[in-house]
Parts: structure tokens; sequence; C-alpha cells
């Protein structure tokens, strides 16, 4: 393989010929439940730091911190895991397919993909106050075989109008917009 070939490759197990037109990823707000729990998980370690009571004895004190120590670094390591799934987690539209690298943790990734001539529908929701006010949705793509749900991409109105001119552009988007039955010919 060239040198050439090899700089023209945007991701692994990419086709000759083939382009990446849209890469995204989730809203980064996926991550809040983690921020939450961690926050709370540190207040909690160092509440007893707060109290007189605490610095009467000096082992009783250097306990409390190293446990608010050791709870600080497993909520550091904590956000640094979900981060890794989240960061590794990317959607790639080609000229050809739908490619979805789902990475959870360290050591787990799925890669799936969908032809984009073999996509009925593309349609979007956006659902919930936090939803609106945070600009993200959920995306789904009807295949014939079931579908494929994109959940909290940022600005899912954009991304939907990419999504549904690069499949109707390469031959997808040949579904009924009233039933969930293709047309026939």
């Amino acid at each position: 393989m060239s040198s050439k070939a090899t700089r023209e490759q945007l991701f692994p197990g990419q086709r000759p010929g083939e382009t990446a037109q849209l890469v995204f990823h989730q809203h980064p707000l996926v991550m809040r439940k983690q921020l939450i729990i961690g926050l709370l998980a540190i207040v909690l370690a160092i509440l007893p730091l707060d109290f007189p009571q605490v610095y009467a004895d000096p082992n009783v004190a250097a306990w409390c911190l190293r446990i608010a120590i050791v709870i600080f670094a497993g909520v550091l390591f904590y956000w640094f895991h979900r981060w890794v799934g989240w960061y590794y987690t990317v959607y790639i539209v080609t000229n050809e397919r739908i490619i979805e690298i789902k990475q959870k943790g360290f050591f787990d990734r799925t890669v799936s993909e969908w032809q984009l001539d073999n996509i009925l529908f593309v349609n979007y929701r956006v659902g919930g106050f936090q939803a609106v006010i945070f600009s993200f949705g959920d995306i789904t793509l009807r295949t014939y075989v079931g579908d494929l749900v994109i959940e909290k991409v940022h600005k899912p109105v954009q991304i939907h109008a990419q999504l549904q001119a690069i499949v109707l552009a390469h031959g997808g988007g040949k579904g009924d917009p009233d039933s969930s039955t293709p047309f026939t010919k």
C-alpha cells in the first residue's frame, strides 16, 4: 500500500473510493448523570472533614482524609472511563454506508454498518425540556432489517437534514412516508 493511500484513509476499514461525508458524536450531555453522581460522591467524602470533632483525634482525621482522597481518585477514574466511551463512540457517514462505532469503557467496542441504499426513512425526535434547551435528540434510521437509533445527538435537526440528503443522493429513502413498508414498483 502506498503512502498516499494510507494518508487518504480516514478510518479503519475504509474501502477504496469511499469518502467520509459526515462524522459526528453524541452530545456531551450524555455524561451528565455520571458528572452529578461523581460530584455527590466527592461532597459526601469531604463532608466529614468539615466537622471540628474529626480533628480532635489525629487518627480519625487522617482516615477521613485518606477516604476522601481515594473517593476523589475513584471518581476521576469513573469520569475518565465514561469520557473514553463518549469520545470514541462515533458515527461516520460515507458515500456507501453508515458506520456506528460504539465504545463502552476501555476494552469493549462494537462496530455496526448499514448500507445507504437499504435505508427507508430518516426521522428525528427532540423530547423533553432538557433536550430542547440543550439542543439534543434522537435520530432513527429505518431499514428493511430494523432500526438504527442514534441517541442524544447534538443539533439533531441539522444532522437529520444532512443524513437525509446523503441517503437520498445515494439511493436510499425509497420508503412510503405513510407506512413502514417501502414503495413497490
